[in-house]
């Protein structure tokens, strides 16, 4: 089993945007069936064969004045609180899963484990996104403290005390005479989780 390292800032912001992405593209596809259902076919019309007003496409503010303008409040009510669910369980369900990693942490190799290098549960996932929203609060300060912290860990790792990794694929250190002395029960130190001290996934705890 490959040795890991705490997983970099940039990593983890980019995979958040990927994550964000697919949250988003999974409300788009269980909201906009259900609006359209209630829509006349008005909105179609003003924006997909109103070829005079395409001008005012390339002016954000504007564009987004004339959704506002088509858009029943209710359907943005329910695409907000249909994110907001899906977000919860996208996130709490695919990090406390056997791979430990959401779709977006999959693509750069990160993956989210507890201090000993465990799968977290379904339960401390939850908590870990829910307390995402202290993180992005303030410009997302929450988020930007995994840039200072000892093992690169954001506000919401700190509130649920979990460890985002990746493997370590620097050359292995030379071998020593006598056995590695086990680290069960202690916390990963600030170089990430060593190969061979404990076991990936429920029933284990990763190397530290």
């Amino acid at each position: 089993m490959l040795p890991t390292r705490y997983a970099s800032f940039i990593k983890r912001f980019i995979a958040h945007l990927v994550d964000v992405f697919l949250a988003n593209l999974l409300t788009g596809l269980l909201v906009i069936p259900v609006a359209l259902s209630f829509l006349s076919g008005g909105i179609l019309t003003r924006f997909i064969f109103d070829w005079e007003g395409i001008e005012s496409w390339c002016d954000p503010e504007v564009f987004l004045y004339d959704i506002l303008k088509v858009v029943p409040h209710p359907i943005i009510l329910m695409w907000i609180t249909v994110f907001i669910l899906l977000y919860w369980l996208y996130f709490a369900i695919f990090e406390s899963s056997p791979r430990q990693a959401t779709p977006g942490k999959m693509m750069l190799g990160i993956f989210v484990t507890d201090i000993y290098g465990r799968r977290i549960s379904f339960l401390r996932a939850l908590g870990r996104t829910l307390g995402k929203v202290l993180s992005k609060a303030f410009c997302y300060l929450g988020y930007i403290l995994a840039l200072f912290t000892d093992r690169s860990q954001a506000l919401h790792d700190l509130l649920a005390n979990t460890l985002v990794l990746e493997p370590d694929y620097s050359p292995a250190p030379p071998m020593v005479s006598h056995p590695p002395t086990g680290t069960a029960g202690r916390p990963a130190p600030a170089g990430g989780i060593e190969s061979g001290s404990v076991e990936q996934g429920q029933a284990g705890e990763k190397p530290e």
